[in-house]
């Protein structure tokens, strides 16, 4: 079964129609009748790499105050509206785009669009609303520095950048969160929230002319303003750097991350399989060998990221009992180095491939998920089109590519080591 569902992710390339409004409105649309259901997404430029300094996490505040109310709907219409008409909707804020989605009936969806326009145009931004919600925000922000994990992740980010704004948390440092006022948050969304600074995906039930018209009509008449990009470049990292972090835990946790590439990088490949092969399932080499035959780790987790500016490649590790950090750190470099060093058997490259291109069909296996990748590739520069790319290249990755990416990458001078410990007891 695995084989044949290979077969047409590699062999059976998906189509999407797309056209651009001339507001600047881009609209794709991926047409599947599997099921009568259209997932209605928007996905503006906008997130965490976009922000000033001073104002980190006001598109994440402002993603909450996009379901306080417009000048049509109250604070609380927009969730009863969806869920009345038997529908799913969120949103949610990343480094480089805000999304909002519902997903609906297919003879429904056109509500989705009437909503996402007036939310486009006619936010209110009270400040009635806006003083509690700001306090909700930030008492988010309060639940992840106090959880361990979160805070070494933030951490790890704020040491592997200097100047790159990668290194801002997603929801913001607490005193630009206290600071940061309505009138900041509405000049945001004035600023961000139009169509030439958006994307529509529709995915699922849908008929293209039927779904262009809706898309007219509800969006055609708001007006686009070109939103300048932001271009930031971090410089290469020349040394190793490290640091401690201290809270009151009862289990230690060690995280490394290495520079590695953009998104239009063709080295993204062989980084993903790498990926798999050290930490994906009970045959991958950390949980081999680390975990079930040295039992000096209780979970050691890689996860790789590109975005459109930069990618990065996550180590995160927690030790057994009575393993110091500095033992596990070094038996992690060893599996490393044994990758850089010792080319791996062709069936090990196989078995990553398939799961690698096994967790691209996940990413495809609804509309919902699969209008979340389309528009995530789009807003990152590649393009909605490389999703067809994606699985051959993948095949194309060898033994002799795992070895060099690894080498080329996964390097003492490109990484930062963040140690989590418990505060000494005093």
């Amino acid at each position: 079964m695995l084989n044949l569902l290979l077969a047409i992710a590699c062999f059976q390339p998906i189509e999407v129609i797309e056209y651009e409004l001339d507001n600047g409105l881009r609209v794709l649309i991926y047409e599947d009748h599997f099921v009568p259901v259209v997932s209605t997404q928007i996905h503006y430029r906008v997130g965490s790499y976009y922000e000033p300094k001073g104002l980190t996490g006001i598109s994440h505040l402002l993603e909450h105050m996009a379901f306080k109310g417009t000048e049509k709907h109250g604070p609380k219409e927009y969730n009863k509206i969806i869920e009345e008409a038997g529908g799913y909707e969120n949103g949610y804020t990343s480094v480089d785009r805000t999304v909002y989605y519902a997903n609906l009936r297919s003879d429904r969806y056109e509500l989705e669009l009437e909503m996402e326009a007036d939310r486009m145009h006619n936010l209110v931004i009270s400040p009635e609303e806006f003083v509690p919600e700001k306090a909700v925000v930030m008492e988010e922000k309060r639940l992840r520095e106090n959880d361990p994990f979160s805070s070494l992740v933030e951490q790890l980010d704020l040491m592997s950048y200097t100047c790159h704004p990668y290194r801002n948390p997603i929801i913001g440092f607490m005193p630009d969160l206290e600071r940061t006022t309505r009138d900041d948050v509405y000049n945001w969304y004035r600023r961000n929230y139009n169509p030439a600074n958006a994307v529509i995906v529709l995915a699922g039930d849908v008929d293209p002319e039927e779904a262009r018209g809706m898309v007219i009509k509800h969006f055609g008449s708001i007006k686009g303003v070109p939103v300048d990009d932001m271009v930031y470049s971090e410089p290469p990292q020349r040394g190793e750097r490290r640091f401690v972090l201290k809270k009151p835990v009862n289990q230690p946790a060690l995280a490394i991350y290495y520079h590695t590439v953009p998104s239009d990088h063709e080295d993204m490949y062989a980084l993903d399989v790498i990926s798999v092969i050290l930490s994906s399932g009970y045959s991958a080499r950390f949980e081999q060998d680390l975990v079930r035959d040295k039992g000096i780790a209780t979970a050691v987790s890689t996860y790789h990221q590109n975005l459109k500016y930069g990618g990065g490649f996550t180590l995160l590790a927690i030790p057994q009992q009575d393993i110091d950090l500095g033992t596990l750190e070094e038996e992690i470099y060893r599996v490393l180095e044994n990758l850089k060093s010792a080319p791996i058997s062709e069936s090990e490259l196989a078995k990553a491939k398939n799961k690698a291109l096994a967790q691209d069909i996940y990413r495809r296996d609804s509309p919902e998920r699969i209008g979340a990748h389309i528009g995530q590739l789009e807003i990152a520069g590649r393009g909605w089109e490389s999703i067809n790319e994606y699985p051959a290249s993948i095949q194309k990755v060898n033994i002799e590519d795992v070895m060099a990416v690894a080498q080329k990458y996964l390097t003492q001078d490109n990484r930062t080591v963040g140690y989590l410990v418990p505060t000494e007891v005093k």
